[in-house]
């Protein structure tokens, strides 16, 4: 293993978010609330699309290991929060605190960019992905019963968030 290295994805970078989003859907999909089978559908020009939000790649020398992407909220009354989205390192980069340097570049950024306030959400079941969020200072807020249907069983989600204003 190389250095790890974070950057921001550009819209050229299309393809790198593709395959490790598309893995992490196909590879594990009772973690997330997305479907393999939805975003496989897109096209060039959607993957394209979802990187004028923000969304960073971890990288293991060139090789791209972990993604994380927000979402910021663009209304007048909503415009200090964003929802952290994706988080996902390959099963063989795990353990190694990829996950933790791609949730620091994201508040980084959020922090950066005016944001005081982080949410994201996690199935129930997720509890590595859980420990992740309570460890980075997230703070369940409520849940969603059956949040999701998989193989015909109902999973719950949590949401979470996190203070990032400069005086928390």
């Amino acid at each position: 293993m190389s250095e790890i290295t974070i950057r921001q994805l550009v819209p050229d970078d299309f393809a790198i978010m593709r395959e490790i989003r598309l893995e992490a859907l196909q590879l594990h999909p009772e973690a997330y609330s997305s479907a393999y089978e939805d975003w496989v559908k897109f096209s060039e020009a959607d993957w394209r699309a979802k990187l004028n939000a923000p969304v960073f790649a971890a990288f293991d020398g060139e090789r791209p290991v972990g993604l994380i992407g927000l979402w910021p909220q663009a209304g007048a009354r909503t415009a200090h929060r964003a929802i952290v989205v994706m988080v996902y390192v390959k099963s063989e980069m795990r353990g190694q605190g990829i996950a933790q340097k791609l949730m620091q570049v994201v508040e980084a950024y959020a922090r950066d960019n005016g944001f005081t306030q982080l949410e994201l959400s996690v199935l129930a079941e997720n509890k590595t992905a859980w420990q992740l969020y309570l460890r980075e200072g997230y703070t369940e807020f409520g849940r969603r019963p059956n949040w999701i249907s998989l193989n015909g069983e109902m999973f719950d989600e949590v949401m979470m968030l996190r203070s990032v204003a400069e005086n928390a």
